[in-house]
Parts: C-alpha cells; sequence; structure tokens
C-alpha cells in the first residue's frame, strides 16, 4: 500500500513538472514572436575623412601608414565613409577591410580630359555591402577653374566633384549623401570674399545650395559630409548662411559639427622642407544635414578622431583627423 502511495506522488510531480515546462516553453515562444515581429533598433555611423593626397607620388607611404589607416577605419567601424582626396580605386581599397565595403569613387575618376598624372584628389564613399545603395550622377558643376561672371559659363579645372549616393536603410526613408571637397583658401570670414579663391568658394556654395533645395522641396533626407575647407562654425559664417537660407525653411538645415571640440595634431607633409607639427582646434571638415537627422542625433553623438603625438610622429598619416557621425535609427522614425 505504501508503495503504491509512493508511486502515485510520483507521477503527480511528473505531471506538474511537464505542465510546468509546457507553460514556460509556450511563454518562451510567445516572447521569441514578439521579438521577430518588433525590429530592434539600428543605428548610422558616417566617417568623414581627408586622406591627404592618398596614393599619389606627393605623399609617400609605407606599409606600417596603410596598416593604421587600416586600423583607425577598424577601430571606428563606420557604416559609410565619406573619404576626400584618394588617387584612385586601388588605393582606397588597399585600407579598407575586406569584404566589407563597397567602393563609390568620384565619376571624375573615369574622364581623362579632368584626371592628371601627378596625383588626383577625387571624392568617394565606402559603404558597408548589408546596405542598399543607389549611385545617382555626381555635382560635377562644383568643379570650376574660376568664378564666371554673371551671364559666363563656369569652365571646368582641376576641383573635385560632389560625390552623390543615396543609402536605403532597413527601417525608415532613404537617405541622400555626398562627399565633397571645396575650394582651399577661403577659410574664414575674415578673409575678403572677394579674393579668387573665396568667389570660388561662393560659387560652389550655390551648387551646394541648388542641390540642399532640392531635398528639401521632395522632403528628402540628406547629409553632406567632408572637407569644406572653412571655419562655418564661426558665428555668423557667411558659408553656412548661404547653405541654409533655403527658400522654404532657413531651419531644416542643420550644421552637426557646431560644437565638436577640435584638436587635430597633425604633421605637414611637404617635399623637401623640414617636419612641421601642427594642432588644429578649429574645424574645416564638417556635416551639414536636414531636420531629421539634427533630430536624431540628439540621441547620438559626433565627434573628432584625433591622431596621438607618438603616431603623427612615427607615421605619414594626413592633415586632418576623422570626423565621426553616430546617429540611432529606431524603426518607424522618419529615417
Amino acid at each position: 500500500m505504501n508503495r503504491v502511495r509512493s508511486n502515485l506522488g510520483i507521477a503527480l510531480i511528473l505531471i506538474f513538472c511537464v505542465s510546468l515546462f509546457s507553460v514556460f516553453s509556450q511563454a518562451s515562444d510567445s516572447l521569441s514572436s514578439v521579438s521577430r515581429e518588433q525590429p530592434q533598433p539600428q543605428s548610422l555611423t558616417v566617417m568623414s575623412w581627408n586622406l591627404e593626397w592618398f596614393g599619389t607620388p606627393r605623399v609617400t607611404r609605407t606599409d606600417a601608414d596603410y596598416a593604421y589607416f587600416t586600423d583607425v577605419i577598424r577601430r571606428i567601424s563606420p557604416d559609410i565613409i565619406a573619404f576626400q582626396e584618394a588617387d584612385s580605386q586601388e588605393t582606397v581599397e588597399r585600407i579598407l577591410p575586406k569584404g566589407q565595403y563597397s567602393l563609390y569613387l568620384s565619376d571624375r575618376h573615369g574622364k581623362a580630359s579632368e584626371s592628371f598624372r601627378d596625383g588626383n584628389q577625387y571624392t568617394g564613399f565606402a559603404i558597408r555591402q548589408s546596405l542598399t545603395v543607389s549611385d545617382p550622377q555626381d555635382i560635377a558643376s562644383l568643379n570650376i577653374r574660376t568664378a564666371p561672371k554673371s551671364g559666363e559659363r563656369a569652365r571646368k579645372g582641376r576641383l573635385r566633384y560632389g560625390t552623390y549616393v543615396i543609402v536605403h536603410p532597413q527601417s525608415g526613408t532613404p537617405i541622400h549623401l555626398l562627399s565633397v571637397h571645396l575650394k582651399s583658401g577661403c577659410y574664414t570670414s575674415k578673409i575678403s570674399r572677394q579674393s579668387a579663391s573665396c568667389r570660388v568658394l561662393s560659387y560652389q556654395a550655390g551648387v551646394l545650395k541648388n542641390w540642399i533645395d532640392q531635398r528639401l522641396v521632395a522632403k528628402e533626407s540628406f547629409l553632406i559630409s567632408g572637407d569644406f575647407n572653412h571655419r562655418m562654425a564661426d558665428n555668423g559664417d557667411w558659408l553656412y548662411r548661404s547653405l541654409s537660407a533655403s527658400s522654404s525653411d532657413r531651419h531644416s538645415v542643420h550644421l552637426l559639427t557646431k560644437d565638436v571640440n577640435a584638436s587635430c595634431y597633425v604633421r605637414l607633409n611637404r617635399a623637401k622642407r623640414k617636419s612641421e607639427y601642427r594642432r588644429y582646434t578649429a574645424l574645416i571638415d564638417h556635416f551639414v544635414a536636414s531636420a531629421d537627422i539634427a533630430g536624431a542625433l540628439r540621441q547620438g553623438k559626433v565627434y573628432q578622431y584625433p591622431f596621438s603625438k607618438h603616431d603623427v610622429s612615427r607615421l605619414t598619416l594626413s592633415d586632418h583627423c576623422p570626423l565621426v557621425l553616430d546617429i540611432p535609427l529606431p524603426p518607424g522614425s522618419g529615417l
């Protein structure tokens, strides 16, 4: 009799355990289903980097130098790299982690009349292969010889195109991106806007403004990254006012780098000259974006990636430190 009661007790315990396991299993399946149905938040990291005559005879680099560039990319792990001053596709591919990025080099590189034997400064993008990308025509009208007078047609020169791509995130709307490298020699508002360099830069600002206005009218997200060769973060700067003075809403264009603390220590790489070291504390590289991207940045960050003095002294790096933008892309957002 006692053996019967014992066996009955064991049976009841086993039935209870099986029932409890079934309940937990159903709950786990339910949670897994919810997890699958609700997309996880995404983020987008964009790096802008002027590589300084990259791959040209003007700046000679060793294998150790190239390895350092690759290491920076691995550390930041950007989804999108907007680069400037690259001489060829092969040179950029040399520093990209293998099998991770697709390369979009400036349309200018395929035009013999606008390429040069002594070195080129192409703009472009390297974009993670997991992202869907459209590749419209680049902004070739940024390449001019001099600023045309009223009624004159601009002549082509040695300046850079704006490389144009459209990235389609898994969640949200497409983002229109430009990688630019504007005219040098007009760094601050203190320089006369009547100088030749400033006149060219002012003309280029008009080209960019037209592109921005097209995005605003179509209600499209946009991000312009690169070397503007100008301190746009200065109070009341004319170049930023030119870009943001839109006919629709001047508050729709945002300078994301306005409050970035710059401290870029570099060695100037000039042939047959003694090495010169400088620390740049004002940005000429910038991110300019639409209002929705600026809004997403409130939960993200933008910063400059500095080089150490030790690395600058032992390697031939660049006279620009990378600029990094990290923004969240929550499901259902405007991005």
